[in-house]
């Protein structure tokens, strides 16, 4: 039996973006676990994202990765029996239908597989296009391996937990599969099937490194905090689960001896909610001698951490944190479901952080539905004030399946396109499609502007005092990395004040 797993192309409605491809390591988890528990398995992995020199509009979509002529040649050659393809992303969503298509345009013998946090989230929206046969809702490894054994015998596959299918025109489900309780069991992500150069060498990851070549690692999975805007609980519901120290440090440590990698970027939507279990990554990291730099660019939860958490961290390699903090306001705060985060304490952290020599920096978001001006100008002062190296902007965005989706329903804020699920606006990126309660989209796209423009001001004239910098760049990786930071300061700067 082959099976073909493949990531789609990215897709932006009515804007030109920069893409970076990353590793894509739910379909290498997928592809590993298969091979480790189901004989006579034979797996592919197509990323067709990972070519971002290959770009174009198609209608109002703008399109990088493989060409539907490529996609259509990898599955004739490979003629596989069963395809999966991923679907993580919501504002991503059309080429995953996209792909659908070009399979059943191949053979339309194929079933077709989809799985991921949008798929399992709207399981009955995916459903609605009839190249797609089954939804695999929430963790997949064991689901997919269920299936593909009954397929290999030709049994039915409908009892089976964790599915969504149709029958007779009606999308049924057969309920939510019980986690794997033993994130090591899990063998690791199966990297030999794809090109890791393509990831190690891509611009953008090569030059925002600061010790290349970087990969990227998943330690555990969930979050037990319950976020109001935060998408991943459609994927994990609630649950959160980790690897044991060793098991982690044991795949950087095949990382660094097999691939020659010098970088980890931690990738968990929680890295760091056991202090215990993250003292002893570090300890491990530190006891193997692994000559390592990492960081979190998916975001720290800053109230999980303390003096003796980080400088560990700095002990064993880290140097750049991404902290979550969305917001400076209280009020916002309390929306949100962060008031734990002791905005005062934070600062001191960051300040503690600066000194020694940890590079930080923190997402904010802005345009919540009942946000006030003064609530957006308490978030853009705090960005400005709190220390940081760098504070980046977000719209908030009523994702589905997010419980700030269901509020903007609720206030009939969503814009007024028909479905409201319309890929017009969320495939939507950098842009505000909706109003709030206070502001329209532009006034919020106004106030983003903004706070881009006052940040980068304020750091570049913080990059002069020699007492901040100088803890940060001690070594030749250290000064290449903030060479480049000031390369990337100044271009963004110049967009700004352009503005």
């Amino acid at each position: 039996m082959k099976l073909l797993l493949i990531k789609p192309p990215i897709t932006y409605y009515k804007t030109e973006s920069e893409y970076s491809p990353y590793e894509p390591l739910g379909l290498m988890y997928l592809a590993s676990y298969l091979r480790e528990y189901s004989s006579d398995v034979e797996v592919k992995i197509l990323d067709a994202s990972a070519r971002p020199d290959l770009t174009r509009w198609e209608g109002d979509f703008f399109k990088v990765g493989h060409t539907d002529e490529m996609i259509t040649k990898a599955i004739a050659d490979y003629q596989p029996d069963i395809v999966g393809i991923s679907s993580m992303f919501t504002i991503n969503s059309k080429g995953v239908h996209d792909t659908a298509k070009l399979v059943k345009q191949s053979d339309r013998r194929i079933p077709v597989i989809v799985g991921g946090a949008h798929a399992s989230a709207f399981p009955e929206w995916v459903l609605k296009d009839e190249n797609i046969d089954i939804v695999v809702t929430g963790e997949g490894e064991e689901t997919l391996l269920d299936i593909v054994n009954r397929l290999k015998t030709e049994k039915p596959i409908y009892d089976l937990t964790g599915l969504a299918y149709r029958d007779n025109g009606t999308v049924k489900s057969t309920g939510l599969r019980e986690f794997i309780k033993d994130l090591d069991t899990v063998p690791p992500p199966a990297r030999d099937l794809v090109d890791m150069n393509v990831y190690f060498y891509e611009k953008y990851n090569y030059s925002h490194s600061m010790s290349p070549p970087r990969s990227t690692v998943v330690s555990s999975r969930g979050c037990p905090y319950r976020c109001i805007f935060c998408s991943i609980h459609s994927l994990w519901r609630h649950s959160y689960r980790m690897r044991s120290p060793q098991n982690v440090v044991d795949e950087i440590e095949t990382l660094v001896r097999d691939y020659g990698v010098r970088e980890i970027a931690f990738f968990d939507d929680n890295l760091s909610v056991s202090k215990k279990r993250m003292i002893e990554i570090c300890d491990e990291i530190i006891r193997r001698k692994l000559n390592i730099k990492w960081c979190t660019p998916n975001g720290i939860a800053i109230w999980t951490l303390d003096k003796e958490v980080v400088l560990k961290m700095r002990e064993s390699g880290c140097y750049k944190l991404t902290f979550g903090i969305e917001t400076g306001s209280l009020a916002t705060q309390k929306f949100i479901r962060k008031s734990h985060i002791d905005l005062e304490k934070s600062k001191e952290l960051i300040k503690y952080c600066n000194k020694i020599g940890i590079w930080t920096h923190s997402p904010f978001i802005i345009g919540f539905p009942y946000e006030t001006e003064k609530d957006i100008m308490d978030t853009i002062d705090y960005a400005l004030n709190c220390g940081i190296d760098m504070a980046t902007f977000f719209i908030a965005t009523p994702y589905p399946g997010t419980e700030m989706y269901d509020i903007y329903r609720q206030e009939n804020l969503l814009p007024d396109l028909g479905d409201e699920k319309s890929l017009a606006w969320l495939g939507a990126v950098g842009r505000s499609m909706c109003n709030t309660k206070h502001f329209t989209s532009k006034q919020i796209e106004d106030f983003i502007s903004m706070a881009q423009r006052k940040v980068f001001i304020k750091r570049a004239i913080s990059f002069l005092n020699p007492l901040k910098i100088l803890p940060k760049i001690m070594g030749k990786d250290e000064f290449k990395y903030f060479s480049r930071q000031v390369v990337s300061y100044s271009k963004r700067l110049s967009k700004s004040l352009l503005r």
